[in-house]
């Protein structure tokens, strides 16, 4: 009965994800011993990979391929906000038991010279820290690495890494392989 259960939440689950599943791109650099191709990678299968590069499908025999690195799109560049002066915010006042908002105890409105310079002087601390951050975030690290070296035996053991990343497994995933995965492992669990 434990079993049934198991299984059928598995099931349920598995088919949720499934449909919920979005498509994420994986950028690909294949390297052969004639040239590098850098795009994303569309399909994987038993002959060939295709990586979709410059707008064109290209087609890529196993024997050809050296190796081939994946790495996830870059993201768009948010300019990060160090420091951030707002004399007027409301952080600065308190209400007093009449309802009225007053500045906090000891502290005084800024004459106009203190605010012009407070907002120059943090638009520059953001300026400066946006320029020396900017090589970081341009930072793309590889999220996984294959050698195959043409070999089909290599090529073949990393089959099922490799298309988890391509865009068409992912919009045509195989579920009945992957229930029959979560029905051998709910063989093997005891309550």
């Amino acid at each position: 009965m434990m079993k049934t259960i198991f299984f059928t939440l598995s099931l349920f689950l598995t088919v949720s994800l499934a449909m919920a599943q979005t498509v994420k791109p994986y950028l690909a650099t294949v390297k052969t011993k004639a040239f590098v191709t850098k795009g994303v990678l569309y399909k994987v299968d038993s002959a060939s990979l295709v990586v979709v590069a410059d707008d064109k499908f290209v087609s890529i025999g196993i024997t050809d391929i050296q190796s081939i690195k994946i790495k996830t799109p870059k993201k768009k560049k948010d300019l990060i906000r160090f420091v951030k002066y707002d004399p007027w915010n409301e952080d600065n006042f308190e209400k007093r038991t009449d309802g009225i908002k007053v500045r906090k105890w000891g502290e005084k409105d800024p004459t106009l010279g203190e605010e012009i310079n407070g907002h120059i002087a943090a638009t520059m601390v953001n300026v400066t820290g946006n320029i020396l951050a900017a090589p970081i975030q341009s930072i793309n690290p590889s999220i996984a690495r294959f050698k195959i070296n043409g070999s089909k035996e290599k090529y073949g053991l990393l089959f099922n890494d490799l298309k988890l990343f391509s865009v068409y497994y992912q919009a045509n995933p195989n579920i009945l392989a992957e229930l029959q995965q979560l029905k051998a492992i709910s063989a093997t669990f005891k309550p």
